[in-house]
């Protein structure tokens, strides 16, 4: 019997022959320049007899249902000669997101299985796993190059590592329903004061934001049934105002259906901004008190406010220290923290903001006290969630939406990401 002896293949300058050293066969041979380097590299070019997928959960929003799906990167007859492979492999792009807050435990795993169409997931043979840091609500896009017939490589900048759990026990570890999801009623409650320097754009972006969101929600939701909306639009005090002279809150929408409000909501103005520092935020939480009938019975309820300034303090105001002026207490002496406490205490509301900080936000140094009471009013009005202006609204709704969309029945959080994107691009698993 024949055998090459070494780690590698032959020297390539040798000429072949035959011989024994050390009572042990030795084969040498003289190979071409361009001979693969390694055996992998004899069947590099070969197409991919099963296709390469990835694969991931569904989670139906309306009735809390898990399911594992697989989105396919390269399809079975692949090969790195591919005319359009630009000598790099071909590489195939997908998008992909975390699963609900109550499901999910800040990473999510991206598994590479390779597998034929009609292949129950027991015969799933896995190519690859990585963990993403992936927080409730956010998406990724992963990018996967095709390296050979069973290697794949990730490309992927976010913080990542190898998953080393096995596939069988990441996929039927995998939770089949989250517990009975509940109904949504969301109130937006949208700062429409703006100044009239920038012609109406920081109002409308606002705007549009809150729209943006309540579309995130309804999809995060699934079931439109279950989300209601209300709205309301609140804007600054006048200069002069005496108390109950005028009512900040100059839109009030019942709760009704999402697509309803989106259209109320580009109906919306500009309102004159009358202050720096402040504005009507404060009739927010009282204005919300009056709403204790609307609320169904089982439902998850937020407040979900969309501003910029914090509300006007009823009293002692904090001293604007560069400007030497202070902030204007509220004319009605509302006091809106005992309200607010109330609404979350008796009607259970989760308070969620999304801040377009004013300029002056910008200088804090030079305004501590300022600062300090504008700080205080954002966490109190964004205690289960304040995200800046401009954050992705999936991330937004997530916040509003995954408390209602339950926890799995049985504890187990879902480990694999979730897929994201055009339902047709994710195909359920095969039966069986």
């Amino acid at each position: 019997m024949v055998v090459v002896r070494g780690a590698g293949w032959p020297p390539v300058e040798q000429a072949a022959e035959s011989l024994r050293a050390d009572d042990e066969p030795v084969l040498r041979l003289r190979l071409p320049v361009h001979w693969p380097e390694t055996p992998d590299d004899l069947f590099a070019g070969l197409p991919l007899r099963h296709s390469v997928w990835l694969a991931g959960a569904h989670v139906d929003g309306g009735s809390g249902t898990v399911g594992l799906v697989r989105r396919v990167l390269f399809p079975a007859g692949s090969r790195l000669s591919d005319p359009t492979d630009t000598g790099s492999g071909p590489v195939a792009r997908v998008s992909v997101a975390a699963p609900p807050g109550g499901a999910a435990v800040g990473q999510s795993v991206a598994a590479v299985v390779s597998a034929g169409r009609d292949e129950s997931p027991s015969h799933w043979r896995p190519l690859r796993a990585d963990r993403l840091e992936l927080p409730p609500g956010a998406r990724a896009v992963l990018r996967y190059r095709l390296a050979g017939p069973d290697r794949v490589d990730l490309r992927y900048d976010g913080r990542h590592e190898a998953e080393t759990s096995p596939w069988a026990a990441l996929a039927f570890h995998t939770p089949r329903r989250l517990s009975r999801p509940r109904p949504v009623d969301l109130v937006l409650a949208v700062e429409i004061a703006g100044p009239q320097a920038d012609g109406g754009v920081a109002v409308e972006e606002r705007l549009q934001e809150a729209v943006a969101v309540v579309a995130a929600v309804r999809d995060a939701v699934g079931d439109e049934n279950t989300l209601r909306v209300g709205l309301i639009g609140y804007r600054d005090h006048a200069p002069l105002d005496r108390p109950h002279h005028s009512d900040p809150v100059v839109h009030r929408v019942a709760l009704s259906n999402p697509q309803a409000a989106e259209q109320v909501l580009g109906g919306w103005q500009r309102s004159a901004l009358r202050h720096d520092f402040a504005t009507g935020l404060e009739h927010v939480p009282h204005e919300l008190s009056s709403w204790r009938d609307a609320w169904r019975p089982d439902s998850h309820r937020v407040l979900l406010v969309v501003g910029s300034r914090p509300p006007h303090p009823r009293s002692r105001p904090p001293q604007v220290l560069r400007r030497g002026a202070a902030v204007r207490i509220c004319p009605d002496r509302v006091e809106w923290e005992a309200a607010l406490r109330s609404v979350r205490h008796y009607d259970g509301v989760a308070c969620v903001a999304v801040v377009d900080e004013p300029t002056w936000m910008d200088r804090l140094a030079g305004e501590p006290h300022l600062a300090q009471w504008a700080d205080h009013a954002w966490d109190l009005f964004g205690a289960e969630g304040r995200f800046a202006a401009g954050h992705d609204p999936r991330s937004i709704a997530s916040a509003v939406a995954a408390p209602a969309l339950g926890l799995p029945e049985d504890g187990t959080p879902i480990r694999l990401v979730v897929s994201d994107g055009a339902g047709g691009d994710w195909l359920p698993a095969a039966a069986g």
